[in-house]
């Protein structure tokens, strides 16, 4: 017997499963002493943007190499794995998104100029993916993919951020 999930239960189930997983870091952040757990907080918020990007990136990268080079079956065995890459995408993003914002939320006395920049753009990204992915308007999807094709800024302002920021 196989188990459907509905249209968007496997997004909802993924999505439930990671936010249950951050509940159960949050007391941890308030038991350590000093802001440490807050700036564990960011570092779980970096690893999670590079988990849910890099195979992203990588993917659509071999995607763009022609059929007669990598041959018809893998671009077919692509095309079948892009929806569930997608969602993976997705959630992750959207979960590194709540775990940054956390960390920016208890560490907001040390708010600079970065910080804020980084914020901004984290969540323009944020919005322009999730549209993007879930708006069928074409002129809107144009406009988001514009706004989503910024993560080169992201990853600038991601750097400058662990750079500068105090210990």
């Amino acid at each position: 017997m196989v188990m459907s999930y509905g249209k968007y239960g496997y997004q909802l189930s993924l999505f439930l499963f990671s936010y249950f997983g951050i509940s159960l870091i949050i007391p941890t952040v308030y038991a350590d002493e000093g802001y440490k757990g807050a700036e564990s907080l960011g570092w779980a918020s970096v690893g999670i943007g590079l988990l849910a990007n890099l195979p992203f990136v990588i993917y659509n990268r071999i995607r763009k190499i022609p059929a007669s080079i990598i041959g018809q079956s893998v671009i077919r065995e692509l095309t079948l794995i892009y929806k569930p890459m997608l969602t993976f995408h997705i959630t992750l993003n959207v979960i590194g998104y709540a775990v940054g914002a956390l960390h920016g939320i208890l560490l907001i006395e040390y708010l600079d100029s970065i910080s804020l920049s980084l914020a901004i753009v984290m969540s323009v990204l944020v919005i322009s993916g999730i549209l993007l992915r879930y708006t069928s308007s074409r002129n809107l999807k144009i406009f988001n993919r514009l706004m989503h094709g910024q993560a080169l800024l992201a990853l600038l302002l991601v750097v400058l951020h662990i750079v500068t920021a105090e210990d």
